[in-house]
């Protein structure tokens, strides 16, 4: 198997933030709506290791909390640390601005801001003490490594990735090209994800175990729909001989995710429609979650799954029954992610960017404190949110 040219730089010095408190706290509670304290999760940070939670944006960009959410430090994006991917030039841009240049074919284009482009975020995901992100969407983009989420290596490719871990791998799934690594440095190509939706990318993408050994499972949508499944780690991929027709049509957009938990592989699409299997991803059936709109990301406890939307929190242990619990904080919920000690951060919506974007977080699901705007900067839109252990650094030391 071949193996694509590796290129290594290090992004450049992080921006500082100072801290403060996050905003006013609602003051009601639900007993009923108590979320299980983390289960898989449990244990705290390995030795030598930093909890974090890690942001992916347009533009490249990157921004992490080393607090458990109340603060985020070390922004960059492409555009303000002069990217090679950028022509290494430094340009105070947005996204939609028509003069964007990129590194497109080997040549300085400008191109507008963020659409289809090398900076668009794929997916982000740790493993093995690393973490691995892949952007590009329409163009060339790159698969980036880090150890710290702060400095990076990058490995350019020729197709639009999506990321997940598991089995003790890598794998970014793409249509039709995939690629796997185990140290998120050197990368292996993959077989072919031949999907039937003629070229459209892969819009969710995530691993699960099963009975013993795992499953990838990528969604690819825009013109049509299909699911494929790799139980090899990526070296082959097959199509489930079940999938009904309103099985995750519409996820990766504003809302909806791929989960898995207790041996059930999920689909949840931003219709409020929960897709699972109990057989390893080849037998799909459709369940209805009792929501019509979902705006966020989802999130397995350990015990659950959640979903937000239509200012309430949906759970379940199985993705066939749920259960709503209205929130006490009536805000939209996008990208969303839940750390080891049981803390959620949250994106209020998807597309709020610069002076409208704002950080929550919360710690049981439903009342949601915001942070002040010191406490991050706001910037670039942010599609995904993480939650892993990586090596202390400058700006998130050992504590």
């Amino acid at each position: 198997m071949t193996k694509f040219a590796l290129c290594l730089m290090v992004i450049g010095c992080a921006d500082g933030v100072a801290p403060s408190s996050s905003g006013d706290d609602a003051s009601a509670s639900r007993a009923d709506a108590a979320i299980d304290a983390p289960t898989a999760m449990d244990g705290g940070a390995p030795a030598g290791k930093v909890p974090i939670f890690i942001a992916q944006g347009m533009l490249g960009r990157t921004i992490v909390s080393c607090d458990d959410g109340n603060t985020w430090v070390g922004n960059h994006s492409w555009d303000r640390d002069g990217d090679p991917l950028m022509c290494r030039r430094v340009q105070q841009v947005t996204c939609g601005d028509p003069n964007c240049m990129y590194l497109i074919n080997d040549t300085c284009t400008q191109h507008q801001c963020c659409d289809d482009t090398p900076d668009v975020p794929e997916g982000i995901a740790f493993g093995n003490d690393m973490l691995a992100g892949a952007w590009g969407h329409g163009q060339p983009g790159a698969i980036r490594s880090s150890t710290d989420g702060v400095t990076w290596t990058t490995q350019h490719v020729s197709n639009a990735f999506s990321m997940a871990f598991g089995g003790g791998r890598f794998v970014a799934a793409g249509n039709p090209g995939t690629a796997w690594s185990t140290d998120g440095i050197s990368w292996t190509q993959g077989g072919m994800a031949r999907f039937n939706t003629t070229g459209s990318p892969v819009r969710a993408f995530a691993y699960g175990d099963y009975g013993g050994g795992g499953r990838f499972v990528a969604l690819s949508a825009g013109n049509g729909r299909d699911i494929l499944v790799s139980s090899d780690g990526a070296l082959t991929w097959w199509r489930p001989s079940v999938i009904p027709e309103t099985c995750g049509l519409g996820v990766g957009g504003v809302g909806g995710d791929i989960l898995s938990g207790n041996g059930i592989l999920l689909i949840v699409d931003e219709h409020g429609t929960a897709c699972r299997s109990i057989d390893g991803g080849d037998h799909w059936s459709v369940f209805p979650t009792g929501l019509t709109s979902i705006s966020s990301r989802g999130v397995w406890t350990g015990t659950e799954f959640l979903f937000w939307g239509q200012s309430t929190m949906i759970r379940s242990s199985d993705g066939m029954t749920w259960m709503p619990t209205p929130m006490v904080t009536q805000t939209p919920i996008g990208p969303v992610a839940r750390s080891d000690n049981g803390a959620f951060v949250a994106i209020r919506y998807l597309y709020d960017a610069y002076d409208r974007q704002y950080l929550l977080r919360s710690m049981d699901g439903i009342t949601w404190q915001p942070l002040a705007t010191t406490s991050f900067f706001q910037s670039h839109l942010i599609f995904r949110i993480t939650f892993g252990y990586a090596d202390p650094s400058t700006i998130c030391p050992l504590r």
